[in-house]
C-alpha cells in the first residue's frame, strides 16, 4: 500500500510583536498566511525594523520522534493531531486556514514546532516568503482578538534587518540589534543566532546585560541557555548588592562603652552635611588597638573594569585576562586594581570575592603598590585588611607587634579570619626567640549570615602561647554575638569574656564576663522636623571590677570583681536643624569631586541632643542620668581649590544630671560637664590636618582627644590618627564607593 504524501511544510514560527506606537489596550487583528498546498515555501524570511519572536526547537523531543519513525508506520492526517483553525471574523471563519501544529518528516534534518504567524505592524517590504493576508484598516465589530502568550523558550530579536534561515534555524541580523532571552539582553551592530545550538555570535559595540551587570566589548560568543560565553576587548560595570536589611543593625549604645578609635572628625563633619545628589557610601569605622599599617576600609557597591578577554560564567560570575578594576566613575581613574588574571564569584549573599594573580594597586597612574595576595573580598559588612599591620598594645601584647593577615577560610557563607601576631617588643625585652610560645599572639574571627535576617560574629584573642592550651585568664579575650532583625528592631544576644571598653576619664575598663540580650529600635523620624528618636533595652548578667569598699570588705574575697544582673533602658533624641546652607560644586573630577568622594556642601548646623539612661542592678543599686548636649557644627569652602578651601569645625557642651552610682567602674558616669571642640583645615591639595579635644570642666582632666593628618582624594584617602588619652593610633587607607548611572568610558579617557 503506498504511503500517503506528507503534508506541505508549514511556515516557520515567527511572531511579530506589536509596534510600540500602537495602543496596547486596543485589540489587534491577526493576519494568517494565505498559501496554497502547491506553493513552495522559501527557507528564508526577511524582516525590517521589526521585533520578531522565535521559538527554540525542542531538539531532544524531536530526536526521539525521528528515532521512532519507521517506513512501516502508516502516516495519515489523523496522526498529525487535530486541525488548528485560525480566524478573525465570522465571515472568515467559514473559510479557515488549516495546518497541523506539528509536522514530522522522514528526513535527517531537524524539525521544529510550528505555531501561528502573527503580525501587528504594517510591513511595506514584505517578501514572497511571508505572504500575509491584508487586514482591514477598519476592523469590524465582529473581530475576535486572539491573545499572544510568549513562552519562556522564546527569543525576541529586534534589528534594522533580520533574515531567518528556516532550514538551518539561523537568524542573521544587522543594525541596532537587540536580542532578548529571559533575563538576558544583548545589544550589537551585527549578530547571528543559531536556534538549534542556542549560540549567539555578536560583533560591533556588543553589550551583554544580565540583572544588574553590564559587560561591553567588540565581539562576543554567548550561549543563551547555559549563560556562558566569551567577550573580547571587554569593559563594563560590576554592580554589587547592597547590605541586606537583616544585617543593617543599629549599633548598641551604652554609657561607658566606646570604640578604641572613633571615626575621624573630618568624616563625622562631612557625613552631617545636607544630602545632595551624589551620595557615596560611607566607609565603616574600624576599631584599632595600636598603630596599624595600612587598614583598608569602605563599602564597595559599584566597580568599573576593562579586560582583554572575559569568559562569562553562570550565576553572574566571570574570569578575565589582563584586567583593570576601579571604583572611580571618571577616567583616567585615580585608583586601579590591576591583575594578570581575575575571577569574580559570589561566596555569600553579602560577599563577593575577586581571585587575582599578579595584583597591584595603582595610584594616579603612577605609583604602584603590590598587594602580596591573590584574594580580595568585597564585603558589605566589614573592612578588608592589608597583608600585614604594625601595632602597639602595651597592656595585652607588651608593646609593638607585627600582625599577619592570612586569607580567610570559607565554609559556605561563614568565614574564618586568622591573624598571627609576632610580639617584637616582648621578645626583645624578655630575650625570647621564635621557638618560645611567648613570642606569638593570635586574632581570630568566625562570622557570617545564618539567614537573611540573622548574623553571628565570634572573636578570639590570645596574647600568650607560653602555656597553651592551659592559658591563664588574662591571656585571652573572647566574644560571641548573634543579631536578629524582628520587624525593624534588632535583637542582639551576646556573651563576652574580658571585653575592654573606654569610659572617659576612667580610661579603659575590662568586663570579666557578660551574658544577655539587647533590643534596639530603628531610627524613628519625628515628622518633617528632622528630629530622630531611638531607644533600646537590655538585660545582662555582668562580672566586672568595683571600688566599693563595703563590698570589697566582705570575708573570703580574693579579687575586686562582683557579679550583678543589670537592666538598662536608654532613649536618645537628636534634633540637628540647619541654620545656613550653601551650594555644592558640580560633581565633576575637576570641581566638586577633586579631593573628596562627596561634593562638599557648606553649612552651619545647630546640634541638640537629649539622652536618658536608667540602669537597675540587683542588690538594690541603680544609676540614672539625663544629659543634654548643645552646640554648632559646620564647614566652609568646597575642598576644590589647592589652598585653604576647606575648614570644618564643631563645638559642643554637655551637661549631665545624675542620680545614683553604678557599682561597676566600666559604666559609672563620672564626667558631668564636658566641653568638646574640634577643627579640620585644608593645608594644600588633598592634605588636611585636624584635632578634637574633650575636657571635663569640673576637674580639668582630658576626657578624650585626637590628632589627625589626612591625604584625601576622590577614590581613596590615607589617614593617620593618634589619641594620647586612649594611647592608640591608626593608619588607614580608605577606599571610596560611588553611586552613578550611565555608561563606562575607557580607562584612558579617550573615546573612540
Amino acid at each position: 500500500m503506498p504511503y500517503p504524501v506528507p503534508p506541505p511544510e508549514p511556515p516557520p514560527l515567527v511572531q511579530t510583536l506589536p509596534d510600540s506606537t500602537l495602543n496596547p489596550l486596543q485589540p489587534q487583528t491577526v493576519s494568517t498566511p494565505m498559501q496554497l498546498s502547491s506553493d513552495v515555501v522559501s527557507p528564508k524570511q526577511i524582516h525590517k525594523n521589526e521585533t520578531v519572536a522565535y521559538q527554540l526547537p525542542k531538539l531532544k523531543a524531536l530526536e526521539q520522534e525521528l528515532a521512532s519513525f519507521s517506513p512501516s508506520t502508516s502516516v495519515s492526517a489523523d496522526s498529525l493531531g487535530p486541525a488548528l483553525s485560525l480566524g478573525l471574523t465570522n465571515s472568515q471563519l467559514t473559510q479557515p486556514q488549516i495546518f497541523s501544529p506539528l509536522t514530522t518528516q522522514p528526513s535527517g534534518e531537524a524539525d521544529y514546532h510550528v505555531a501561528k504567524s502573527f503580525s501587528f505592524s504594517a510591513n511595506e517590504n514584505r517578501t514572497a516568503d511571508s505572504l500575509l493576508s491584508q487586514t482591514p484598516s477598519q476592523p469590524s465589530p465582529e473581530t475576535i482578538p486572539i491573545p499572544v502568550i510568549l513562552p519562556t523558550d522564546l527569543v525576541e530579536v529586534t534589528a534594522d534587518r533580520q533574515e531567518f534561515d528556516q532550514q538551518r534555524q539561523i537568524i542573521t541580523t544587522e543594525g541596532n540589534v537587540m536580542i532578548r532571552f529571559q533575563n538576558t539582553l544583548i545589544d550589537a551592530d551585527k549578530a547571528q543566532v543559531n536556534l538549534n545550538t542556542r549560540q549567539v555570535v555578536a560583533s560591533g559595540n556588543v553589550a551583554l546585560t544580565r540583572e544588574n551587570q553590564v559587560i561591553r566589548g567588540q565581539r562576543m560568543d554567548y550561549n543563551l541557555v547555559k549563560s556562558t560565553g566569551v567577550i573580547s576587548n571587554a569593559s563594563g560595570v560590576i554592580s554589587l548588592s547592597d547590605l541586606g536589611p537583616g544585617l543593617a543593625a543599629q549599633p548598641i549604645q551604652e554609657q561607658g562603652v566606646g570604640q578604641a578609635v572613633r571615626s575621624p572628625i573630618s568624616d563625622r563633619i562631612t557625613s552631617a552635611q545636607p544630602v545632595e545628589n551624589v551620595a557615596p557610601t560611607e566607609g565603616a569605622d574600624v576599631e584599632v588597638s595600636g598603630l596599624s599599617f595600612p587598614d583598608l576600609q569602605g563599602n564597595i557597591n559599584r566597580l568599573r573594569f576593562e579586560a582583554e578577554r572575559i569568559d562569562i560564567l553562570p550565576n553572574g560570575e566571570w574570569e578575565a585576562q589582563d584586567v583593570r578594576i576601579t571604583n572611580d566613575p571618571f577616567s583616567p581613574p585615580e585608583l586601579e586594581l590591576r591583575a594578570d588574571t581575575a575571577r569574580l564569584q559570589r561566596i555569600s549573599p553579602l560577599q563577593d570575592e575577586i581571585l587575582t594573580t599578579g595584583s597591584r594597586l595603582v595610584f594616579d597612574q603612577k605609583f604602584s603598590l603590590p598587594l602580596f595576595r591573590d584574594r580580595t573580598v568585597i564585603d558589605r559588612r566589614q573592612r578588608e585588611p592589608a597583608p600585614f599591620s604594625i601595632g602597639y598594645d602595651l597592656d595585652d601584647l607588651g608593646g609593638y607587634y607585627v600582625e599577619w593577615n592570612v586569607s580567610p577560610v570559607r565554609f559556605g557563607p561563614i568565614g574564618l579570619d586568622i591573624s598571627p601576631q609576632f610580639l617584637l617588643q616582648r621578645a626583645f625585652e624578655e630575650d625570647l626567640n621564635p621557638s618560645d610560645g611567648g613570642f606569638y599572639g593570635l586574632q581570630a574571627e568566625l562570622s557570617g549570615p545564618l539567614s537573611p535576617y540573622t548574623f553571628f560574629d565570634s572573636r578570639l584573642s590570645i596574647t600568650n602561647f607560653e602555656d597553651f592550651p592551659d592559658l591563664e585568664e588574662d591571656e585571652y579575650r573572647a566574644s560571641l554575638r548573634v543579631r536578629q532583625l524582628i520587624g525593624g528592631y534588632t535583637l542582639t544576644g551576646e556573651y563576652s569574656y574580658r571585653d575592654r571598653i573606654f569610659n572617659g576619664t576612667l580610661g579603659f575598663r575590662t568586663i570579666q564576663r557578660s551574658a544577655g540580650a539587647v533590643l534596639t529600635s530603628p531610627e524613628i523620624l519625628l515628622g518633617d522636623s528632622g528630629a530622630v528618636f531611638r531607644f533600646q533595652g537590655g538585660l545582662q548578667q555582668i562580672e566586672a571590677r568595683t571600688d566599693r569598699l563595703d563590698i570589697l570588705s566582705e570575708p573570703g574575697r580574693d579579687n575586686d570583681r562582683i557579679t550583678r544582673t543589670r537592666f538598662q533602658g536608654l532613649a536618645t533624641l537628636i534634633y540637628p536643624p540647619i541654620i545656613w546652607q550653601g551650594k555644592a560644586l558640580p560633581a565633576t573630577p575637576t570641581e566638586g569631586l577633586k579631593y573628596t568622594a562627596r561634593p562638599v556642601v557648606p553649612f552651619i548646623r545647630l546640634i541638640m541632643v537629649a539622652q536618658g539612661v536608667t540602669s537597675i542592678y540587683t542588690e538594690d543599686d541603680s544609676q540614672s542620668y539625663l544629659s543634654g548636649t548643645v552646640g554648632l557644627q559646620g564647614q566652609f569652602g568646597h575642598f576644590s581649590r589647592d589652598f585653604l578651601d576647606y575648614t570644618g569645625f564643631n563645638i559642643l557642651y554637655t551637661q549631665v544630671a545624675l542620680d545614683g552610682e553604678s557599682p561597676f567602674l566600666f559604666d559609672r558616669r563620672v564626667d558631668e560637664s564636658i566641653l568638646t571642640f574640634g577643627l579640620v583645615q585644608q593645608i594644600y591639595g588633598g592634605l588636611r590636618a585636624g584635632f578634637e579635644y574633650s575636657i571635663n570642666l569640673e576637674n580639668g582632666l582630658a576626657v578624650d582627644n585626637e590628632f589627625s593628618l589626612e591625604y584625601s582624594r576622590r577614590t581613596y584617602g590615607v589617614i593617620l590618627r593618634v589619641s594620647p588619652v586612649r594611647r592608640v593610633g591608626s593608619l588607614n587607607l580608605r577606599i571610596s564607593d560611588f553611586n552613578w548611572t550611565g555608561g563606562s568610558e575607557p580607562f584612558s579617557g579617550i573615546k573612540d
